[in-house]
């Protein structure tokens, strides 16, 4: 069975880092990461959001 891909936007805030640390340990799902230099481009953001299987939006614009 595939593991399921997660991407969590909004990771770097409080609330993101929680998230990503409760799924952190788990070896049944795959975290799709954003690195710093690349989290306001909006390509990427939509590269990760279109390649997970389930996304996590915790943004406040």
């Amino acid at each position: 069975m595939e593991k399921a891909k997660i991407f969590i936007d909004g990771s770097e805030g409080t609330t993101g880092l929680r998230i990503h640390e409760r799924f952190a340990g788990r070896d049944d799902i795959e975290l799709l990461t954003i690195s710093k230099e690349l989290r306001k481009e909006k390509k990427e953001r939509a590269r990760l959001i279109n390649q997970s299987d389930i996304r996590v939006f915790n943004t406040c614009n």
